[in-house]
């Protein structure tokens, strides 16, 4: 729903830290530590660059936090430990870790109320809300943003503070389905920014609360709302923040019938987005004006802005996902169409069988002195009726045999397209030539369960580094390969063009894309699919392995040894975790080490004499025994191994298994 989406941009924008800090990054930070003494500013000093380094690497920040702590204690320091309570809290809570946030936050808690440090104790008290709400515990954290707000009002914290606790309850509430109390504390947010004129955070604070009018049946509010969203995003004088406020206004003139005005709103925000190149709004302006026109029967502008919404969804991707709808919806209506007629048919048959037997009923009645005659005419009778269900039968076996030829055909048809989607996921995956260019030996087990694979694998090299990726999408078959195909796309686009050389800034630009391309601007339904996957970047010169995982871990073979990497407990897209960017991990790596990138489909495969899963611990041996032998044949005896588990039994997922020799 458009609504959550605003809120929760609103909220992310206020999710900032107040504290003693003057702004100072984490370059500045180190060199005052090695000038501090141990003292109440090392301290601080401490507990600031722990919450700089939490948005780069949660357990280095930890650590960091940690040291804080302690020296705090070992000072008895006891005003700060409130501020590093909060600090670890927020950290651990990141870490998804609630039990030990709940402890450090707490205990910040007493140290804040001991010392009435109330604009502390407000700090802290949104954080708990913030872990709660990710908890889905929403009555526990709307009791702690109202806390949050009993406590700014007790010190002297800054009105954004305030407004801050409100857009968090209107958030929390919407997604407890309570609109009335999101509404209420929607205009509270509302009323604030009035006070500080603060209208770009106006416009999204009316364009939320038209929509939740709207939900609620208000009409002319929802109506009132969206134009006041409208003026002060001019004021604001935000390019962005204008196109979409044109879109809501022009919504609700659609709704009140002023379907020319609408028109001109969908329009002003068209032309304003495509002068500041958002795509996305320039696509929604687009779906609103080709829907109006249709509804007015204007059949030619609406196909015009149909062509233009097509144009702005980059469409080779959009239209291979729509002609696939199209062929399994034709297999879908073809196989229920073939439904009806046996039905029909096996209808037909116990009629006719129901009529015999009342037939033969009446004339076994009549049986007497008119035997003979009867029996010359049930005779001829039944010759007549059996002409004539031959007749029907041949015409119902022609029509089925007809329907029967429709179906294979379109069956074939379907199969073809498949095939043909297959050619051009080929076609994207890095062919073996350019492997065999940039690396000195590897193998590549490439096993779809279908036709096409929700696996994918991707090389480039790109600034004397070799980038691979191992990645599962969600799905298999056609869906899991739209995924594959749009991500590779994107991989490309964010290396070659956007020039982005680092695993984990990789992975953070690609989560950015997928989302954004899921979860379109308008879209009633929040999509979480994504990926899987493993980033290694190999600097063959230095030496070196750069890499970042999500979900997924990779193995590196070194003299009778494996060694496991470290991955992110989240996927490549949607989640509860997906502001917290990938970590990234260097290693370094040594003449004729194996690295073998993989997805879950070979552990998981089912097989064996008990039907039981393959699991990793039997992959680690199988790959360790054989560690030895030259690449091509690790992977004859992988692809060997597997078949024999699977047996007569089903592939159950897309298998991938990467090796390269450095």
């Amino acid at each position: 729903m458009k609504i959550v989406s605003y809120l929760r941009l609103l909220i992310i924008c206020c999710f900032f830290k107040f504290g003693f800090s003057q702004n100072l990054n984490t370059d500045s930070l180190f060199r005052v530590l090695k000038n501090c003494k141990n003292d109440t500013n090392k301290a601080r000093c401490l507990e600031q660059l722990a919450w700089e380094i939490s948005y780069i690497n949660l357990d280095s920040s930890l650590v960091i936090g940690k040291q804080s702590l302690d020296l705090a204690k070992e000072l008895n320091y006891e005003r700060g430990l409130s501020d590093i309570y909060n600090t670890l809290g927020n950290i651990y809570s990141d870490q998804g870790n609630y039990t030990d946030a709940l402890k450090s936050l707490q205990l910040g808690l007493e140290v804040a109320e001991k010392y009435h440090q109330y604009d502390m104790a407000g700090d802290i008290y949104n954080t708990l809300g913030i872990l709660f709400h990710r908890k889905h515990e929403f009555q526990n954290s709307v009791n702690y943003y109202y806390n949050s707000l009993k406590y700014y009002s007790l010190g002297k914290s800054p009105i954004n503070k305030i407004n801050r606790e409100y857009s968090n309850i209107a958030a929390v509430y919407i997604d407890f389905e309570k609109n009335d109390s999101a509404l209420f504390y929607l205009e509270k947010a509302i009323h604030h920014n009035l006070k500080t004129k603060n209208y770009y955070l106006l416009t999204y604070n009316y364009i939320n609360a038209s929509d939740l009018y709207e939900k609620l049946n208000r009409k002319d509010e929802a109506y009132k709302v969206a134009e006041l969203a409208l003026n002060y995003a001019k004021e604001s004088k935000d390019n962005y923040v204008l196109s979409v406020a044109y879109i809501t206004f022009g919504k609700q003139q659609q709704l009140k019938g002023s379907f020319v005005q609408a028109a001109n709103s969908f329009l002003q925000s068209l032309e304003m987005s495509k002068t500041s190149g958002e795509l996305e709004i320039s696509k929604a302006a687009c779906r609103h004006l080709s829907d109006l026109y249709f509804n007015l029967k204007d059949f030619e502008k609406a196909h015009f802005y149909l062509q233009e919404y097509n144009v702005f969804k980059d469409s080779l991707f959009n239209i291979e996902s729509d002609k696939t709808h199209k062929e399994l919806e034709t297999k879908y209506q073809t196989e229920k169409k073939q439904k009806e007629i046996e039905n029909l048919i096996e209808k037909d048959k116990n009629h006719q069988l129901e009529a015999e037997k009342n037939k033969l009923l009446l004339l076994l009645s009549l049986f007497g002195a008119m035997a003979l005659i009867t029996i010359v005419f049930v005779l001829y009778r039944q010759n007549k009726i059996k002409q004539k269900a031959h007749q029907k039968l041949e015409l119902k076996n022609t029509e089925i045999e007809n329907q029967k030829n429709l179906v294979e055909e379109k069956n074939k048809e379907i199969t073809d397209s498949i095939n043909y989607a297959k050619r051009i996921q080929h076609s994207l995956l890095t062919n073996q030539q350019y492997f065999k260019k940039h690396t000195s030996d590897f193998f590549i087990l490439f096993k779809p369960k279908d036709i096409v694979s929700g696996d994918f694998y991707w090389a480039l090299n790109h600034k004397d580094r070799f980038l691979v990726m191992t990645a599962d999408c969600t799905g298999h078959g056609v869906p899991g390969a739209m995924m594959s195909m749009m991500g590779i796309n994107f991989l490309n686009e964010i290396v070659s063009e956007r020039g982005v050389n680092n695993p984990a800034e990789i992975l953070n630009h690609l989560r950015t894309d997928i989302i954004k391309a899921l979860n379109p601007e308008g879209s009633l339904i929040e999509t979480k699919d994504g990926m899987d996957c493993s980033l290694c970047s190999f600097d063959f010169k230095e030496m070196k392995l750069h890499y970042a995982c999500a979900n997924n871990s990779f193995y590196i073979l070194r003299n009778k040894e494996i060694i496991f990497s470290k991955a992110n407990k989240m996927p490549v897209g949607a989640g509860h975790n997906f502001q917290i960017p990938f970590d990234e991990y260097v290693m370094d790596i040594e003449k004729n080490d194996l690295i073998i990138t993989f997805t879950d489909g070979y552990a998981d495969q089912f097989g064996g004499e008990k039907g039981k899963k393959f699991k990793y611990k039997q992959l680690e041996k199988l790959l360790f025994d054989n560690a030895h032998l030259p690449l091509n044949e690790i992977k004859l005896k992988l692809d060997a191994e597997i078949e024999n588990w699977k047996g007569k039994l089903e592939q159950v997922d897309d298998i991938c298994v990467i090796g390269v020799k450095i």
